[in-house]
């Protein structure tokens, strides 16, 4: 976002633009819980204890993996994007469909990354905190990447219809 806005490019667009009522409200909420996901979650750990289930070693690796796994794929992803990285989408910016890099095997790799990083914490701190963030944001990413679909379609015709057909919604 930081490079992004070096080059005058608003790249957080969650709930601004021309949108439906309903959709601004969706986007307001997604963007709540993004980012405080991060902190409750901090404190379901270190702090409330609630509904904690004890978890082998074996599966703490699995979740530790998932959550690198996830950040890799984050990553990558933004890096195919460039400058067309934004969190949202808005009929009134410019972009390009990427196609590159990850996005050969995944029409949303960054929202893959971030569910798995809230899969692996879910794994690694299984509470009723984390289950329900888990749930509840790849909920969320869902009816956010069926938005950017509908918006993709609009903006980019047969070419994302192409893709979208050869390329999978997640992997």
């Amino acid at each position: 976002m930081y490079f992004l806005k070096k080059q005058n490019i608003q790249g957080t667009i969650l709930g601004r633009g021309k949108k439906s009522k309903g959709e601004k409200v969706f986007e307001v909420v997604l963007r709540l819980v993004t980012f405080l996901g991060v902190p409750v979650q901090v404190v379901s750990v270190i702090g409330v204890n609630l509904w904690s289930l004890s978890v082998s070693f074996v599966m703490q690796c699995v979740g530790l993996f998932l959550m690198s796994f996830g950040v890799g794929v984050f990553v990558l992803a933004v890096v195919a994007m460039r400058s067309n990285w934004r969190a949202g989408y808005s009929y009134e910016q410019d972009t390009e469909l990427v196609t590159r890099g990850v996005y050969r095997f995944s029409r949303n790799p960054a929202f893959v990354g971030f569910n798995l990083i809230y899969i692996g914490v879910m794994v690694v701190f299984p509470n009723v905190v984390s289950i329900l963030f888990a749930f509840t944001v790849v909920c969320l990413f869902h009816f956010q990447i069926l938005g950017e679909e509908k918006f993709l379609a609009d903006k980019f015709g047969k070419v994302y219809l192409e893709y979208k057909s050869k390329v999978r919604r997640y992997i």
